[in-house]
């Protein structure tokens, strides 16, 4: 039994069930239990989410967590795409039932296209968490706010490996909520800032492999050999593809692997809502990409023949 959690609110009830369907797809000989954190979902919206992984003989289950433990808590950076829901991971280990001692955290912006099971089989041996550096892993300035060394370096909190049992005996939820009490003005990245901070120390860096960020497919100023050695191979053959920046449902994403997400939306009861079937908007998606096509301005993403 593989346990993923995801926490979102209706807003993302359909991007919840791409990478659900997406999960499932690619791992048709795995047993999962999906953890729906979320507030205020509707019985339609929980009904929806139920039939697709009863469609693929898998379990979901459904948590109302106390708002009340994030009182004071704000959203900073990405406001207008995000709620307060981001910061229900920071307490998975109080919400999810104790018989469960570790969880797969997604992000619901994921899709999943290979075989999750040597990722869930990674070793928590007397740590908290295994992740993935973040693209903005190099920011001096970051850490310099959250005051911990450089050297610890910085995961990008939208895929988790918990080791539940773990966060639980050093009661983790009480320390980031405390931790962002104390020291609100460093919590810039919402809870990605407050993870790191609360367990740098106490972590995993995994391949990238695991969650290739939107960051990666940027065009580098120099596409040389030691780059291409370093990323060719995961950005070809990601297994768990994370559209962190520019989301592929926008009018104007230039992902070059943004059809993959169209693939799996196709599968699931949203597949006709997709923006790009209103002519307005290709034709706000044509001027906006023009200046890309005719060379007026630099191509944000790598050519996948570049590679």
């Amino acid at each position: 039994m593989i346990h993923i959690a995801c926490n979102i609110d209706s807003n993302y009830v359909k991007y919840c069930a791409v990478t659900i369907v997406s999960l499932f797809e690619n791992n048709r000989n795995k047993t999962f239990s999906i953890h729906i954190i979320a507030d205020g979902l509707s019985d339609k919206e929980k009904s929806t989410l139920t039939n697709i992984a009863q469609k693929y003989g898998n379990s979901i289950f459904f948590y109302s967590p106390d708002m009340d433990r994030l009182k004071g808590f704000s959203i900073n950076r990405f406001s207008k795409r995000i709620s307060l829901a981001t910061y229900y991971r920071c307490i998975l280990s109080d919400i999810l039932p104790e018989s469960i001692d570790r969880v797969l955290y997604l992000d619901c912006d994921i899709i999943i296209l290979g075989d999750i099971l040597p990722f869930w089989q990674t070793s928590l041996d007397n740590i908290g968490v295994a992740a993935i550096e973040d693209v903005g892993y190099n920011d001096t300035e970051r850490y310099k706010i959250l005051c911990y060394p450089k050297e610890a370096s910085y995961f990008n909190a939208g895929v988790l490996l918990i080791n539940l049992d773990y966060w639980r005996k050093h009661d983790m939820a009480s320390a980031c909520i405390n931790y962002y009490h104390k020291y609100p003005e460093r919590i810039l990245y919402n809870d990605q800032d407050l993870l790191n901070s609360i367990l740098y120390k106490d972590k995993k860096l995994v391949d990238l492999r695991w969650n290739v960020q939107d960051g990666f497919y940027r065009n580098p100023k120099a596409m040389t050999h030691q780059w291409k050695n370093k990323f060719a191979g995961v950005l070809k053959h990601p297994i768990i593809l994370h559209y962190t920046n520019r989301k592929p449902w926008e009018y104007d994403s230039q992902h070059p692997l943004r059809n993959e997400y169209f693939k799996y939306l196709a599968l699931t009861p949203f597949k006709d809502d997709i923006i790009l079937n209103n002519p307005i908007y290709r034709i706000k998606r044509f001027f906006r990409l023009l200046p890309f096509s005719i060379g007026l301005r630099r191509q944000k993403y790598i050519r996948m023949s570049d590679l």
